[in-house]
């Protein structure tokens, strides 16, 4: 399966971007560095995670989690929504506001949040949203697309990330089937030097049920998810200005400078130092095995008259 690796740049604001939905911009199967939230205003969709799929219809909060696959389709005619992507250190400064007491790790902006919420979200990763709080988040959502002013936009986006969490940690279904293949995601993000036996412990399975169960459900084998969590993680340490290749790298859990710069060349199909020097100018790709195919980059930048159009 081929899968995109889009990384958005955020200029005006670095929280994160909220766009509305274009139907005439949709991307192959991909997956992000962030955390990202659908929500849905009217109509109703496909939305595939991994190998599994699901119809989402208005009043829905949907959230993708950090590193899985995703792509949408089936759209019915008046099918509308919101797209937020929320940076990791935007979650977690909101996930430790909703839950009193979460510890808090400055180097890594995935600890306090990434295994609880994947814990409510895992297997149904799809929020019903009351007719008041789905007024305040598509409000919510408006304000950031439309803000003047940098600080403006930050403001609301804060609120938007905060809102939704309180929605979704109210609205804990235990009907839900975990996902193990989430929860593995979650447990890398949080711990992104667990290899698959620490993994399996931690989950309560056998490493090579373990194994079966990412490859079914997100398409990959287990080493190749990890690499996309590890890149994840050192994405999101290289936006909160951790300049220092290295050490960014070895918070991230890979081994070694040399590992690292060979995981993530095959993982984006470019040399970090060039990725992350890429800007505005900076290629999206298409990965599948060894062979990359450089696709028109898209990245959101917040407030801009001219906002270039963003994925899904």
């Amino acid at each position: 399966m081929q899968t995109l690796l889009q990384e958005l740049v955020y200029d005006s604001i670095p929280d994160g971007a909220v766009w509305p939905f274009d139907r005439t911009y949709i991307r192959p199967p991909h997956f992000h560095g962030q955390l990202e939230c659908l929500l849905v205003r009217r109509g109703t969709a496909t939305l595939q995670l991994g190998t599994n799929a699901a119809t989402v219809r208005d009043g829905q909060l949907c959230w993708i989690l950090p590193g899985v696959p995703h792509v949408m389709g089936d759209f019915s005619a008046d099918f509308d929504m919101w797209v937020v992507q929320l940076d990791s250190t935007l979650v977690e400064s909101c996930w430790h506001v909703a839950i009193r007491g979460a510890e808090r790790e400055a180097r890594n902006p995935f600890a306090s949040w990434s295994v609880p919420l994947g814990e409510r979200l895992a297997g149904r990763a799809i929020v019903d949203v009351a007719g008041s709080a789905l007024r305040e988040l598509s409000d919510l959502a408006a304000a950031v697309w439309h803000a003047a002013q940098p600080a403006t936009a930050r403001r609301a986006l804060r609120e938007l990330s905060a809102l939704a969490l309180r929605v979704t940690l109210a609205s804990v279904d235990q009907r839900r089937a975990l996902s193990l293949a989430e929860l593995a995601s979650c447990l890398l993000l949080s711990s992104p030097a667990t290899d698959r036996r620490a993994a399996a412990a931690a989950l309560g399975v056998s490493e090579g049920f373990l194994s079966r169960t990412v490859h079914r459900d997100l398409g990959v084998t287990f080493v190749e998810q990890r690499a996309r969590t590890r890149v994840a993680h050192f994405l999101a340490l290289a936006r909160q200005g951790h300049l220092n290749l290295l050490g960014a790298a070895l918070d991230a859990g890979f081994g070694s400078y040399s590992q690292f710069h060979r995981i993530f060349t095959r993982v984006s199909g470019s040399r970090p130092r060039d990725y992350l020097q890429g800007g505005r100018q900076r290629t999206a790709l298409l990965v599948s095995g060894d062979q990359h195919q450089p696709l028109s980059g898209s990245v959101v930048a917040l407030p801009d008259e001219q906002r270039q159009r963003a994925p899904l």
